[in-house]
């Protein structure tokens, strides 16, 4: 899983210093310029998404990490990750303080880790400056987990090592889905959290639809036509369902555990009236596949495979 990478001893390698490649300007997701004077040796990961996912991927232990209330509750666990990131940890060989994440930002806690690089997503954005008082502050992208790889690569001197990974996964994925055949058959790609909404998977950054499109499907075009790197999950009223009529075989992330599909227009669609519909419930499968990364690609290309098997 972890082919080519570090361990945390490797993060240390250096005295900390100035040189060595260091200082270093790299522009983040919010387009903050953050300098980094010496070589990062003890990391903190906001939560427990896309920012532990790459850094664990690049094979660094974080000396903290913060673990989602909702996530913990669903796991079973107040401490406990997903479990592809115990997974790696173990392999890692290193050990990381976890603590509680809710709807702010414990600095106080993050502040006590001594943390001299502080990784997270657009969560931050409220806390940075508190946060920047501490360590330089860098904020990941949603979804597109190949441009975080090479972001957190440049920030830790580790870009030949992102590069090489986003080379291997893409190597994983074209072997895992060849002689799939799909014959060009169209999915529709929606997260929902409620019954009133949905919101569609249209937008290439997103790994969902990355994945499908190279296993060979087409993606509903009233979901794409709508999607930007800026805003890749346009919303729709649960009203518009019939603009998935299309959809040979419906994906679904049911965040919400609402039952979308069983409401309103959806029970009506041809992809839902044949069965032909993949539901992922809240929980490691649809966090994984939100959050796709090399650490859990294989979750991610069962549900390519299942969906596959509805056709």
């Amino acid at each position: 899983m972890l082919a080519g990478c570090g361990s945390d001893d490797e993060q240390a390698s250096g005295d900390g210093t100035a040189g060595d490649g260091y200082p270093r300007t790299i522009v983040d997701d919010a387009g903050e310029s953050v300098v980094i004077d010496r070589r990062p040796q003890r990391v903190a990961c906001v939560a427990n998404l896309w920012d532990l996912d790459t850094v664990l991927a690049l094979g660094i232990v974080p000396v903290q990490f913060g673990v989602r209330e909702g996530f913990a509750e669903m796991i079973g666990a107040p401490d406990r990750s997903w479990e592809w990131h115990e997974n790696a940890l173990i392999e890692l060989g290193g050990s990381s303080e976890r603590i509680s994440l809710g709807e702010s930002i414990d600095t106080e806690r993050i502040a006590a880790a001594e943390p001299d690089l502080i990784i997270g997503d657009d969560g931050v954005a409220d806390s940075r400056s508190q946060l920047e008082s501490l360590a330089p502050v860098v904020q990941i992208a949603y979804f597109d987990w190949r441009r975080n790889l090479q972001m957190i690569g440049d920030a830790l001197d580790r870009r030949d090592r992102a590069d090489e990974l986003i080379a291997d996964t893409e190597a994983r994925m074209s072997a895992a889905l060849d002689g799939l055949d799909v014959a060009g058959a169209t999915v529709g790609l929606i997260a929902a959290y409620d019954t009133s909404t949905f919101y569609g998977l249209g937008h290439e950054s997103i790994p969902a639809v990355d994945l499908f499109r190279r296993a060979g499907f087409t993606t509903v075009a009233a979901l794409s036509d709508g999607a930007t790197a800026d805003a890749p999950r346009p919303e729709f009223s649960a009203e518009n369902a019939d603009i998935l009529a299309d959809a040979d075989v419906l994906v679904v992330f049911d965040f919400g555990s609402a039952g979308i599909v069983d409401t309103g227009l959806f029970t009506s669609l041809p992809s839902v009236a044949a069965g032909r519909v993949v539901v992922l419930e809240q929980g490691e499968v649809a966090q994984g596949f939100s959050t796709l990364s090399p650490l859990n690609l294989d979750i991610c290309i069962d549900v390519v495979r299942r969906a596959a098997e509805l056709l």
